[in-house]
């Protein structure tokens, strides 16, 4: 075999072989898009539903908040998260909170405390957050839904003080 007929058949097999695995490689970067575009639609949509039961789900204990413009925390609610710990559990893991809001772009104080309370659901499942569930077990009363609003609030408190450009 000579070199020219090497490179012949190399341009002759060689060349549409690339070509077809450059179309093929183009479909499943086409996929990949489609995929990435629908992704994002779900993400989108996901934030909406969670933002929505946040808003009109949270059942707080009126005896913990106050529910003046904005919602306070009651003697009664800053006793509720020193007794179960909450305030050394969130000194130690603040960046979590913190980082779990930022995510989630808040620009109005409004913003933050729902994210905050949807914070309190979200980082449930962190060990650091088993203490909750040790607590509702041992308070059948309490729950996640009746708990969360109150511990929110005071993720809610925290982040503000750092982040004074948040003025509305």
């Amino acid at each position: 075999m000579t070199i020219q007929t090497i490179n012949t058949i190399v341009v002759y097999v060689g060349v549409p072989a690339i070509i077809l695995a450059l179309i093929y490689i183009g479909k499943k970067l086409h996929t990949l898009e489609a995929i990435e575009k629908a992704v994002e639609k779900i993400k989108h949509n996901m934030k909406t539903m969670s933002d929505y039961l946040t808003r009109n789900h949270a059942k707080f204990n009126p005896s913990e908040l106050r529910s003046f413009s904005p919602i306070h925390l009651t003697e009664a609610g800053n006793k509720l998260i020193k007794e179960v710990g909450f305030d050394n559990v969130f000194k130690e893991n603040k960046t979590d909170f913190f980082s779990f809001l930022d995510g989630e772009h808040p620009k109005l104080k409004y913003d933050v405390e729902v994210v905050s309370i949807k914070a309190i659901y979200v980082l449930a499942d962190k060990p650091y957050m088993q203490f909750l569930k040790v607590f509702f077990y041992n308070k059948p009363d309490r729950n996640m839904d009746n708990t969360a609003p109150t511990l929110g609030v005071y993720v809610r408190d925290k982040y503000l003080e750092e982040h004074p450009e948040i003025t509305q």
